[in-house]
């Protein structure tokens, strides 16, 4: 029987991250049989929570300070100390290893780091201290369905990113990246494995006209990507893009989040969005917490769909709803370039957005043109999730397994 264990997994508060989890662990019990499959967590009360079916261990990561200041040793105060005289990376490197050997790592098998861009984000002492104890244990490690950009290369993250016996890029920008930073030898591109990922069909909510509605994603995180001479654009570009919706065609609109996590929950944008339009009789809100799997029933029985959540605009793209994207990193560019060859009319970035209008627009051009962007996707969908099983397959055929 083969083991894996899923890593630095956010929580399924995210229903990207919950998405990525639950398609990789139906994947490898499809492939592999008889498995076991764990998932080392962040947030073990959201995955709880939500069920995972394919899950059959859920361990609980945390670092707490106060737990750990109460035990330390002089000996490692000391070592603390020395390290921060190479760098703070380095210092907090040791501080949190030293949580990681309390964690049950020796009997996990094969670890997939299922985190997707988490090199996106700055320079991660936690994510490269779990990576160093798992080669302590001798564990083979996989970066499984990642996503980096320019800046992920930096000398801390590069090496680290040496330490996995192969990576699986989920786009082809991303494995040109690699490319250009010497990273040849078991690196591989497959689609992101959400793409595979099964929709639950539950009653339309009032209001819902199935395939009558424009679905609209909407996240904080575009308040902070926004450029500095443009303040507020993200959000007037939402207003105007309702605003066409309403006035211009017959379509109703859909407001659907996909991340729940307090510090980030797209149910804030939205909120703000239903308030000001749900007098119009035209605006639907999903405003309860339903799983990955539920929001992409939702997803694919709209008409079309606008989204700045990744994980959104893939349960999206893989039920084949023509769909425009206000993107805030390279993943967004990378997968419309890899379905479409081409990003142009389809992603929106964030930084580069001044017209509020623009979003509309694109809208407009979309539904214009709506018939060719529907067939592409029925054209290659299921080649592309085929593509994206494969990736579990290709985990024995490169002997890591």
């Amino acid at each position: 029987m083969n083991n894996f264990s899923m890593y630095f997994h956010g929580g399924s508060g995210n229903r990207g991250c919950e998405a990525i989890v639950r398609s990789t662990s139906a994947m490898l019990k499809g492939i592999y049989g008889e498995s076991r499959v764990s998932l080392f967590s962040f947030a073990p009360e959201q995955d709880i929570k939500e069920g995972l079916p394919d899950i059959d261990r859920i361990i609980g990561v945390e670092y707490k300070k106060e737990d750990l200041v109460r035990s330390i040793t002089i000996a490692d105060k000391i070592k603390i100390k020395l390290y921060s005289y190479v760098s703070n990376l380095k210092a907090d490197e040791y501080y949190f290893s030293m949580f990681n050997k309390e964690l049950p790592l020796s009997g996990g098998g094969l670890f997939l780091s299922v985190g997707g861009d988490n090199y996106c984000y700055g320079e991660n002492s936690v994510m490269t201290a779990f990576n160093k104890r798992l080669k302590v244990l001798g564990k083979k490690t996989v970066l499984w369905g990642c996503s980096l950009d320019t800046d992920a290369f930096t000398d801390y993250n590069i090496a680290d990113l040496k330490t996995y016996d192969a990576i699986f890029a989920r786009e082809t920008g991303t494995l040109n990246l690699l490319d250009e930073h010497g990273f040849t030898k078991n690196v591989f591109l497959f689609p992101d494995p959400a793409f595979t990922l099964e929709a639950e069909l539950l009653p339309l909510p009032e209001g819902f006209a199935e395939k009558g509605m424009i679905g609209i994603n909407a996240s904080p995180l575009i308040f902070r990507y926004e450029s500095e001479e443009s303040p507020g654009i993200g959000m007037r570009a939402y207003e105007r893009l309702i605003e066409y919706i309403i006035e211009k065609t017959d379509y109703g609109v859909v407001l659907i989040p996909h991340v729940f996590w307090p510090t980030c929950s797209d149910i804030e944008p939205l909120s703000r969005l239903y308030e000001k339009y749900k007098a119009t009789g035209r605006v639907v809100f999903i405003d309860k917490e339903f799983n990955a799997s539920q929001l992409k029933g939702f997803i694919a029985r709209c008409k079309a769909f606008v989204g700045a959540r990744t994980h959104a605009t893939i349960a999206a793209y893989s039920s084949c709803v023509p769909t425009l994207v206000l993107g805030y990193s390279m993943k967004s560019k990378g997968i419309a370039e890899d379905i479409f060859g081409t990003s142009d009319g389809l992603v929106v970035p964030i930084g580069e957005l001044s017209d509020e209008s623009a979003l509309a627009d694109r809208l407009c051009e979309m539904l214009k043109d709506f018939d060719t962007h529907e067939k592409r996707l029925r054209e290659i969908m299921p080649e592309y999730k085929a593509k994206a099983v494969d990736a579990a397959a290709k985990l024995y055929e490169s002997r890591l397994l």
